[in-house]
């Protein structure tokens, strides 16, 4: 104990402060010291005023370690000065950094990571290609003694430049409203960086989400840059000429409107003589339409540029377009096609030229007929030709004898699919005939 307290007086005795301190105060900081009574009261004193020397001295220092702190850059712009440009983000180098401070023991509890800066300065950087970047740390409180990694290794381009087209989609759209983009400003974007990266720039994308939109909006929003195979490009490497794009989106109502049915709207002129109109459609039935609320509610079919059928002998399709357009905002389809069905008009004739061919009739029996007529219906080249050509009816007189018989005759169908043939019955007299000399019995 007595060995302590004469190190402190001997260390109280040669420090600056008991040697610039005025002659009483010297007297009584001797005195405490040499009465053996006052020696613990001088001993507190002793350790107050060292505290006082060590918090006010500074050249007394400590070290203090901080550690994972995380480094920024700078210089960016004398870099681009210099036409150059990072090819990749430095930031996974910029972390868990050690930086050991000595600082004043009255700063020591001082030193934190908030107040230590640690920077990678580019501005220094003159030539493209890898290369060592020093690291730099600054301390409000004491002097920065070391710091690790000391370096990084980066790799630099030439600076390039290029101005992007700027595209917009729309995303959450409903079917009761027409959404458009009318303005994109800017429309192109002026993007640098290195010369890689710059060049695989193919364009930028905003996306507006238009869900519940019921009316026009103007909006800023953010938008990713795309490479040809349109996969995003990081922009943190990059500098743009603007942070958002202010994207303007059109909303009109929208609703289905049918088209005109009506042959009088859709097809003028006449057909081909001996030929008519059988029927006309269109193809889409409905269509689309963007519009003021004002108009939709108005608007109950939409009419269409007539097609001609002036001269016609056949079926045809043509494609023609709505009319007033004007006024619409938006149409699904601004042309439809129209399908004209022509046919020959269908005429009623009268056919006598007919021939009774007879089935089933037995060989001891012979037939005879009163000539008939067949009335026919269908198109009319066909009911002429069977005029001129005549027609085969069968008689069926399987099973019968001699005798007077009312036959209704049949005709094969399938060779006239397009006639409509109604014949009379016929009257058929079945004779036998004697299997001796063949004549005729009565």
């Amino acid at each position: 104990m007595k060995n302590k307290l004469s190190n402190l007086k001997t260390k109280l005795l040669e420090s600056e402060f008991y040697k610039r301190a005025p002659r009483p105060v010297k007297w009584v900081i001797g005195s405490l010291s040499n009465n053996l009574g006052l020696k613990m009261l001088s001993l507190l004193l002793a350790i107050l005023l060292w505290n006082y020397v060590i918090s006010s001295d500074q050249s007394i220092t400590r070290p203090k370690t901080l550690f994972n702190l995380t480094g920024y850059v700078t210089g960016t712009s004398a870099l681009n000065n210099n036409k150059l440009a990072l090819a990749e983000d430095p930031s996974g180098a910029l972390t868990g950094i050690a930086v050991t401070v000595q600082a004043p023991q009255a700063n020591y509890s001082k030193v934190t990571s908030e107040n230590v800066q640690v920077t990678l300065d580019l501005s220094n950087v003159r030539s493209a290609g890898t290369q060592r970047v020093p690291l730099r740390a600054t301390s409000a409180y004491g002097r920065v003694q070391s710091i690790s990694p000391e370096s990084v290794s980066l790799t630099f381009e030439s600076l390039d430049s290029r101005n992007v087209a700027v595209i917009s989609t729309l995303t959450g759209d409903s079917d009761d409203y027409w959404y458009s983009v009318s303005r994109t400003n800017p429309s192109m974007l002026t993007v640098s960086g290195a010369a890689s990266l710059v060049q695989s720039i193919a364009s930028a994308r905003v996306v507006a989400d238009v869900s519940n939109m019921t009316s026009s909006s103007v909006s800023a929003l953010p938008y990713v840059l795309l490479d040809s195979s349109e996969q995003v490009i990081a922009q943190d490497m990059l500098n743009c000429s603007t942070s958002s794009i202010s994207v303007s989106v059109d909303v009109y109502p929208c609703r289905d409107i049918p088209v005109s049915t009506d042959p009088g709207n859709l097809v003028t002129g006449q057909p081909a003589p001996g030929y008519v109109l059988k029927s006309v459609t269109v193809q889409p039935e409905t269509i689309q339409v963007a519009a003021e609320v004002e108009l939709l509610d108005g608007l109950t079919e939409l009419m269409i540029e007539p097609v001609s059928i002036e001269g016609a002998s056949q079926s045809f399709s043509a494609k023609t377009s709505i009319s007033q357009l004007s006024n619409f905002k938006s149409i699904s389809s601004e042309q439809v096609y129209v399908n004209v069905n022509i046919a020959e008009e269908t005429i009623d004739g009268y056919v006598d030229n007919v021939i009774i061919l007879f089935s089933g009739k037995a060989d001891n029996l012979m037939a005879s007929y009163e000539p008939v007529g067949v009335y026919v219906s269908g198109p009319r080249s066909q009911v002429e030709q069977l005029q001129n050509d005549g027609i085969s009816l069968t008689v069926d007189v399987t099973d019968r004898e001699a005798g007077h018989y009312l036959i209704a005759p049949t005709f094969d169908a399938e060779r006239y699919p397009d006639l409509t043939i109604q014949s009379e019955s016929v009257s058929v007299t079945l004779t036998r005939v004697s299997s001796e000399d063949g004549t005729l019995e009565d």
